[in-house]
């Protein structure tokens, strides 16, 4: 009776297609059309998604962003293992809304900076904006998140130019 040496044909060959099913169904969802882009220089302007996403702060307009796996470094054909997405832009809301949003007591908006704003992103601000954010806004926009302590984001406001700023972390 011989004996074997190591795997089989058979085992080989499932292995093989375990492998690629689990590639082609990872690219498969990293590349959805909703889903981030890997390229962190381009700039998306689809309304959308945040429209989705960030429906609580009002009718969204004019909106500049980004949305990528901040975790992915020179990976063009396999997501991480881990995704943490972030989605940052600037959008516009209709006349008026960013100065009711801060009046509203039940937030209450201090004045504070968006920080590590993506240079490519920069133009698309107001140039003397004065940033109002709350953790009651924050938490309103985020909604609760699918796992504790994955979302993450902050928002801010500049009531003159009714103007939104986002920074988050796997919003849903």
């Amino acid at each position: 009776m011989k004996r074997s040496r190591g795997p089989s044909r058979r085992a080989w060959l499932s292995l093989g297609i375990g492998v690629a099913a689990a590639a082609a169904v990872g690219g498969t969802v990293y590349a959805s059309a909703d889903g981030p882009v890997p390229d962190r220089e381009r700039v998306r302007t689809d309304l959308a998604p945040l429209r989705r996403r960030f429906g609580e702060a009002g009718r969204l307009g004019g909106a500049h962003w980004l949305a990528y796996d901040r975790d992915a470094k020179d990976r063009e054909y396999l997501p991480s293992p881990d995704p943490r997405y972030r989605v940052v832009g600037v959008a516009r809301l209709p006349a008026g809304t960013a100065a009711r949003t801060v009046a509203d007591p039940a937030h209450a908006f201090g004045p504070a900076a968006p920080r590590g704003v993506p240079d490519v992103l920069a133009e698309f601000l107001p140039a003397h904006a004065r940033w109002m954010a709350s953790a009651s806004y924050d938490a309103l926009l985020m909604g609760p998140g699918p796992v504790e302590g994955l979302t993450k984001g902050r928002f801010f406001l500049d009531a003159a130019t009714d103007t939104l700023y986002f920074d988050t972390v796997n919003p849903h």
